[in-house]
């Protein structure tokens, strides 16, 4: 820490310092334990949709192996005919001044219409395969903002442990230190000006 003059200008000072670092520890305390709420909601968020989707993904994965069971390698031709392009938005959330990437949530199971095939010709086993990867889809994009909200969430708990530690373990007592120095300075001068007042009466009492 730097050093300072031992003046009560200084001494001021420093204990501004140190109301400015108590307050900033109390208030980076109440952040990190609203966060650690998100957290631990995230947390839990996270595993629901984590077993949705291993549900969905055997569910998925059933029907298509029923399917190529039933209608061999045709099923492959069937998924080019009616495969699409996939766009997600993506909009930025701010919670407790972090940035948090959030994917907009949109629908991706498509009507028969929507799917280009004939619902006659390809059979409802073939939709109903594509109907439930669909739902994966949904489920992967949900799961991906989830646990992105939960590493940045996180992330920011750890930052804000380090800095309640700098500023309660080195930054605190620094200025502590520093105060005490100051103060143990201005207690020794007023005991030699007391010795000096002393000395001074008793000589005036002794010429008197």
């Amino acid at each position: 820490m730097e050093k300072f003059s031992p003046t009560r200008i200084n001494l001021l000072f420093l204990n501004t310092q140190l109301s400015v670092s108590k307050s900033g520890a109390k208030l980076l305390r109440s952040k990190r334990d609203a966060l650690m709420k998100d957290f631990f909601r995230c947390v839990g968020e996270c595993l629901e949709l984590r077993t949705k989707l291993n549900s969905q993904m055997r569910d998925a994965t059933y029907s298509l192996h029923l399917a190529k069971a039933f209608l061999g390698d045709i099923i492959y031709s069937t998924a080019y005919a009616s495969k699409r392009d996939i766009s997600i938005d993506i909009k930025v959330k701010n919670i407790w001044g972090i940035n948090i990437p959030e994917i907009e949530q949109k629908a991706f199971v498509r009507n028969i219409e929507a799917r280009d095939i004939s619902p006659i010709g390809e059979g409802s086993l073939v939709i109903e395969t594509a109907r439930g990867f669909e739902k994966v889809l949904e489920a992967i994009v949900t799961i991906a903002s989830s646990e992105v909200r939960l590493k940045r969430v996180g992330e920011e708990i750890k930052a804000d442990m380090r800095r309640i530690n700098a500023l309660e373990e080195i930054i605190m007592p620094s200025i502590q230190y520093g105060m005490k120095g100051i103060e143990r300075v201005h207690e020794e001068r007023e005991r030699e000006d007391i010795y000096r007042l002393k000395r001074y009466k008793r000589r005036r009492q002794d010429k008197g």
